[in-house]
């Protein structure tokens, strides 16, 4: 049971003035200590980063790592109910008496006096006080963000601007909160510890990792960990929790979005804590790989992005400032989570919010994004309108063709056709490029081949170019030769298998048949796609294409890639390669 501490009128938690336990394993981390341990020369620090950077874990093992001598704590971590004046101070003042008995016993007596609010009074005479003492004290404010009250920042700023040398102030925040911090940064007064110091770099998420898995992590994993968190000290926990017993890390690696516990983490702490404007907004902007106000404008519908993008950057929401001026990036990793929420819960709407973005990019003379928000969107008419558009600019040699050709490939069969100058455009690519784009095999939106829309221009492009086997636009590349080609020789994921998947799971029986979908989603798994590859072959959302591998393993009954090859080539669900 948690006990109380009796101060006049009000029963105060006494569990708010404990510094909270450090998790388990914990990250020794001296070159942030180090920051706090040089922010002691000022009034202020300010510790300001979004939910999971390790703000209270930071600010508990450094008070816990210094001797009781070198400073005095006053710790008090707040709460909404906080938002009174009268019972913020009380907090703050009894933190201070709970340390050293006595020292708040005037200041308490003047907030508590009836009638008039002596708040003025009580505060001169806490900073008197502490003139009168020779040992340095530090105050910490943990989860300040929850402070709404104007008069609060007020009282604060005030008490900052008037402590003593040997007194610090420390605020633990996921936003910035509206004090003088310009002044005091230009005075030299505020020492700040932000997300960019707080990110783990892969040493530290070895350290963290390495504690949690029963396994070893090579460096190469680490950094690619590392990489897709942009070490969220959060993230990376619960990526160690979903290591523990699984023996795919690839796979953990290619879910890490759809893992439930990133999802429900940052759907608690992240989501559930803003208005629902500003969640609609986080979630229906997720699908842009930068974020102008203009662009956001465009895709909601709406007329106030800016103020949104502002504060959301003032709230450290995941937002990275990016150049030019006023333009944004969401954090890679809440950027994927978001996209997977969004799907879950309006995944109709994901179509039409790629359309507007590649009417505004198209608008904007920002052709290759409108294009591939066109193909995500399944504006065929539109995409092919944009790549016509591009090879019309460029009526010789065409800038990044190898990009227009991976464009073209993703159309259907009957815009193809009834596009000449694309047809002709992509039958000459084929020709220079030796063959077909990797994907090509495996079409689903295209009932006819697209082989037989640009036949009559693949000859044409043939006699052009001197092309002596006539069969080279007939034969597909070989899977073995698209994998070598798409993958660096460490990342080929069936490199050494000569393509013997092994023998089936004795007794399968596949009581659920795949859909053609899926069977064209474990086509390309065979082929050595990533699910990122897969999406950009069938034209769908990544997290499409993880629910289908889902579906896959589940009618398979396997845990891994390979595994589901083996079976699925068993059960003659896959076309035969040499």
């Amino acid at each position: 049971m948690n006990q109380v501490y009796i101060c006049e009128h009000n029963e105060l938690l006494s569990t708010k003035f404990h510094a909270p336990a450090c998790p388990s394993p914990l990250i020794p981390r001296p070159r942030l200590t180090a920051l706090l341990d040089v922010g002691l020369t000022g009034p202020l620090t300010l510790v300001s980063a979004p939910a999971g950077c390790g703000k209270t874990t930071l600010l508990s093992s450094w008070v816990q790592s210094h001797a009781p001598d070198n400073f005095s704590v006053a710790w008090v971590t707040l709460d909404e109910h906080d938002n009174q004046p009268r019972r913020f101070w009380e907090y703050v003042l009894t933190a201070f008496d709970r340390s050293e008995p006595g020292i708040g016993v005037l200041a308490l007596q003047l907030l508590s006096a009836p009638g008039k609010l002596f708040l003025e009074e009580a505060l001169i005479a806490l900073i008197n006080r502490l003139a009168r003492m020779s040992s340095p004290w530090v105050l910490v404010l943990d989860e300040y963000q929850v402070i709404r009250e104007p008069a609060i920042h007020g009282q604060l700023a005030y008490l900052v601007e008037h402590l003593p040398s040997h007194i610090h102030v420390l605020l633990a925040t996921r936003k910035d909160p509206p004090l003088p911090l310009s002044r005091w940064r230009v005075r030299g007064q505020l020492q700040e510890v932000r997300i960019d110091q707080l990110c783990a770099t892969v040493e530290e998420a070895g350290t963290l990792l390495r504690q949690m898995v029963p396994f070893k992590l090579e460096r190469s994993l680490l950094q690619e960990i590392t990489t897709r968190t942009e070490g969220w000290l959060a993230a990376l926990r619960l990526v160690g929790l979903s290591l523990r017993g699984r023996a795919d890390l690839a796979g953990v690696l290619e879910e890490l979005a759809e893992l439930s516990y990133i999802l429900d983490y940052v759907t608690e702490e992240v989501l559930q804590q803003q208005e629902p404007a500003v969640s609609t907004f986080l979630l229906r902007t997720s699908i842009l790989s930068q974020l102008t106000a203009s662009l956001c404008d465009a895709v909601l519908e709406r007329t106030d992005s800016q103020q949104v993008l502002e504060e959301l950057e003032r709230s450290n929401m995941f937002v990275v400032p990016l150049v030019p001026h006023r333009c944004y990036r969401y954090h890679a990793l809440f950027a994927e989570v978001l996209r997977v929420r969004l799907e879950q819960e309006n995944g109709e709407d994901v179509l039409m919010l790629h359309l507007r973005a590649s009417n505004w990019y198209a608008q904007h003379g920002h052709t290759a994004s409108a294009v591939q928000h066109a193909l995500l969107a399944h504006a065929w008419q539109q995409a092919a309108d944009l790549i016509e558009s591009i090879s019309q600019a460029h009526p010789g040699a065409i800038p990044e063709e190898s990009m227009i050709l991976s464009w073209i490939v993703k159309l259907p069969a009957e815009i193809l056709r009834a596009r000449p100058q694309l047809s002709q455009l992509f039958a000459g690519g084929m020709t220079r490029t030796g063959g077909p784009p990797a994907q090509e095999c495996w079409q689903p939106h295209r009932p006819l081949s697209w082989m037989h829309a640009i036949a009559p221009f693949a000859e044409d492009q043939r006699e052009i170019s001197g092309v002596q086997n006539q069969h080279q636009l007939q034969e597909p590349v070989p899977a073995q030769d698209r994998v070598r080609t798409m993958f660096p020789s460490h990342e080929r994921p069936f490199e050494g298998q000569h393509w013997n998947w092994g023998e089936p799971e004795p007794g399968l029986l596949l009581l659920d048949p795949l859909s053609a979908r899926e069977r064209e989603v474990i086509g390309l798994v065979a082929q050595g796609y990533t699910n990122q590859g897969i999406a950009e072959a069938l034209v769908v959302e990544v997290n499409t294409v993880k629910r289908h591998v889902g579906n896959i393993f589940s009618k398979l009954q396997v845990h891994g890639r390979i595994q589901a090859v083996i079976q699925a080539r068993a059960l003659g669900l896959l076309i035969e390669v040499a």
